[in-house]
């Protein structure tokens, strides 16, 4: 008398970032498991209640894993709540499992019954959900709502139902018919079958179900009942774009229009279809959600047919990556890579965002999640792509294309995506030759300035602080080079081209790049750095520092600022180029 199942998720679609949805406990603990599919992989768990090995609630703990290792973790006796809006990051994707042992629901409401889940990664959290009651449940079904982001207003049907931070929940219900549930910001619901017991129940027990958000539907699916007659009765529930209905097909057979009922102002309608036990397929031509139930004396399953489980949801990484394609100096071949490593915006670490450190004015924390995917869109035509094995979240992927027949044109798009579904797009292909000239190690130069700028001023904060005796000396003007240094990184390896043409005939191969904005800006930034190292200089000065310190690091502050000017100086203000970094 106690099943449930769940949506497996392959390795592809898992991330390093979850927020766990339980019940409350009832009998037995609230469970989560954290699986690894690589080897020395760091995760930091955050409960949102103490457990049963001694952590407690709030305060992060760091466990690590290989590749096939698990780490279970249960809620200690009287977590109310059970472990919903505990917190699962790692550095390498992993995957995460969460339930009950046994709970009710709601509690108090006999019989218990194990429920679990698949987590499903905030990377591909939507913002919008479709909440549809199940079938045998007159009296209505049980919603939890968390978020990963704080200030989240959740709203039913469009009335605010309170606000949310990063970890906590919101539990919606028990409640009847086809609602939407939307947040503010990107939210995870699941629904919860309520106990046999409860007003009006027919069969079943607790089960738990994912909602899939609707930018993640697909158009085809195919699932299959649990139980090999365990289960007396199986409700299929299909979430069909209104002009889908009456078309959608259930194992091959149109679903007839008299079948949905709408959700009101929604544009997408619902129906809860008895199936018979075995596998089913449906198919659209707009997406569609679709999840199954079984129902049996104090008895039942529920779980989510499928999802697109794209990373829709960039939170933490606004930026994205950065793709790159040069021939590598034989016919039809190509070296290539993906790069995805710019460092965090909190620069000094304290987890805020202080003043300089938002350079994208979207206040958040963005940090490169690494890349994730790479490949070779549909299209190509005599072009092969070869990807070494990589770890996603890798800073960099090198990879390889190359003709089948090099004595013929080859043409085709590269994409490669980031952690948080950001993507760089760029061609690759055509039958004409080019020169060019290497400007990475201008590049690297520019890059080098601003770095020994930022390193310069952190030198002369320690001799502040020496001659003044003040611990805070010189801290807001080096946390002031640190932004100004991360965003001259950020603009030197993302706005410049590294290959300058000679020659080029062929659009496949070359894009015009003008530099002219992104060199003013870099040149504003080290006159900046320049500007903030000699204030601090004369900081030192006034502090009674000895005057040959003081020449040493003038010398030094101008030299950097020539280096950055020169190096500036030697990138073309508008020059075509293998890569369109813009």
């Amino acid at each position: 008398f106690s099943s449930d199942a769940a949506l497996g998720l392959p390795v592809d679609a898992l991330n390093s970032e979850y927020i766990v949805t339980t019940y409350n406990e009832a009998f037995g603990e609230p469970e989560v498991a954290v699986t690894a599919v690589f080897d020395n992989t760091t995760v930091t768990i955050t409960p949102s209640n103490d457990l049963d090995g001694g952590q407690l609630a709030g305060v992060p703990f760091n466990i690590v894993l290989n590749r096939g290792e698990g780490y279970l973790f249960t809620g200690s006796t009287g977590s109310n709540g059970g472990l919903a809006g505990s917190i699962v990051v790692s550095d390498k994707p992993v995957s995460v499992t969460n339930g009950n042992y046994c709970t009710q629901v709601p509690l108090g409401t006999a019989f218990c019954d194990h429920i679990y889940e698949q987590a499903q990664p905030v990377a591909t959290w939507g913002s919008e959900v479709f909440a549809v009651n199940l079938a045998n449940r007159p009296s209505g079904t049980v919603y939890r709502v968390v978020s990963a982001q704080d200030g989240n207003e959740i709203l039913l049907d469009g009335v605010s139902q309170g606000t949310i931070n990063r970890g906590q929940f919101l539990e919606i219900g028990p409640i009847a018919d086809a609602h939407v549930i939307t947040g503010s910001k990107p939210i995870f619901a699941t629904q919860f079958m309520t106990g046999s017991t409860s007003p009006g129940a027919l069969e079943g027990d607790p089960a738990m179900s994912n909602l899939i958000p609707k930018d993640q539907f697909l158009t085809n699916y195919t699932l299959s009942t649990v139980g090999g007659g365990q289960f007396a009765e199986h409700i299929l529930t299909i979430i069909a774009n209104d002009l889908d209905v009456g078309t959608l097909v259930l194992d091959g057979v149109a679903v007839p229009g008299a079948s949905f009922t709408q959700i009101a102002g929604t544009g997408f309608s619902f129906a809860l279809l008895p199936v018979a036990e075995g596998t089913h397929s449906t198919s659209s031509v707009n997406g569609h959600g679709i999840f199954l139930a079984g129902y049996n004396n104090d008895d039942s399953y529920l779980y989510p047919g499928g999802a697109r489980f794209a990373f829709i949801n960039p939170t933490g990484d606004a930026n994205p990556p950065l793709c790159s394609v040069t021939a590598a100096g034989e016919p039809g071949l190509f070296n290539a890579s993906g790069t995805d490593n710019r460092p965090s915006e909190d620069i000094n670490t304290n987890n805020i965002l202080d003043v300089g450190e938002d350079l994208n004015a979207n206040g958040q924390i963005d940090k490169d999640k690494g890349v994730f995917f790479v490949e070779l869109l549909a299209g190509a035509t005599n072009l092969n792509i070869n990807v070494p094995a990589f770890v996603p979240g890798s800073g960099v992927v090198e990879f390889t294309l190359s003709a089948t027949d090099s004595a013929i044109p080859s043409l085709g798009t590269i994409r490669v995506t980031d952690g948080a579904g950001n993507i760089c797009e760029t061609s690759v292909g055509g039958n004409a030759s080019c020169e060019d000239t290497d400007l990475n190690p201008v590049l690297l130069s520019l890059d080098g300035a601003g770095n020994n700028s930022f390193k310069l001023g952190t030198t002369i904060k320690k001799s502040l602080r020496k001659f003044t005796g003040k611990k805070s000396a010189g801290a807001n003007e080096v946390s002031q080079l640190g932004a100004l240094n991360v965003s001259n990184w950020n603009l030197t390896w993302s706005r410049l081209p590294r290959k300058a043409q000679k020659n080029c005939s062929n659009a496949f191969l070359c894009a015009t790049v003008d530099s002219v904005s992104a060199l003013s800006e870099y040149n504003s930034g080290a006159s900046e750095m320049f500007a903030i190292n000699k204030s601090l200089i004369a900081k030192l000065k006034k502090a009674g520092a000895p005057s040959s310190l003081i020449k040493k690091y003038t010398k030094q502050n101008q030299n950097q600022l020539k280096l950055s000017n020169d190096s500036a100086a030697q990138i073309p203000a508008q020059t075509l180029s293998c890569e369109n970094p813009a």
